[in-house]
């Protein structure tokens, strides 16, 4: 548990908390900066006033991270389920694929032991119709795995943010509590010692 002395609009505190003594100056200053904004802005406001200002502004601000935070999370986890089904289909091209190169390399076989001049015709032209087969699958493996790629980096960078709103999410709920100090800091104008569990 660290105990740090901190200054709030003139007023010195005793904050306490599990997080880093870095962190909790971080907290305070960020407290003493919007408290003195919203003062600044409107000089007839009382502290009290401005402290519930205060904590008005930063609750809507940490309502809206967490609901950037959601969709991004629902947008993450349906790309994830779209990278799914593609690979899924890539797989299942991949076999289609294998299945045309042995039948290719089977007919190919049995066309060079064909010893018929129209048995040999007929197989070239079953061999160029699964050659072109092949070449169409080998297309759509190739336009399947771009898109999965694609897609990975998509999901890479919604994951990315997803951490960002959780850390501005975090950050928020902190200066939420920042604001119950200043307000704690007018109901005990007698005794300015606070603490923050």
């Amino acid at each position: 548990m660290n105990i740090i002395n901190v200054n709030i609009n003139g007023m010195e505190y005793n904050l306490r908390g599990e997080e880093s003594e870095e962190y909790l100056h971080k907290v305070a200053r960020y407290v003493d900066k919007k408290l003195k904004a919203i003062m600044e802005g409107n000089p007839k406001l009382s502290v009290s006033s401005a402290a519930v200002l205060t904590a008005i502004n930063v609750a809507d601000e940490m309502f809206k991270y967490d609901i950037a935070y959601e969709e991004v999370a629902e947008k993450a986890d349906k790309l994830s389920e779209v990278e799914k089904g593609l690979r899924e289909e890539i797989n299942a091209l991949r076999k289609q694929l294998k299945y045309l190169e042995d039948y290719n390399f089977e007919l190919q076989t049995k066309l060079k032991n064909a010893s018929e001049t129209d048995v040999i015709k007929e197989k070239e032209i079953e061999v160029k119709k699964i050659d072109e087969e092949l070449q169409i699958t080998q297309e759509s493996a190739k336009k399947y795995l771009a898109e999965a790629k694609a897609l990975r980096n998509e999901n890479k960078e919604l994951k990315f943010q997803l951490q960002s709103y959780k850390y501005k999410t975090m950050d928020l709920q902190n200066k939420l509590i920042e604001k119950g100090i200043d307000l704690a800091k007018e109901k005990k104008m007698k005794n300015p010692l606070v603490s923050l569990e």
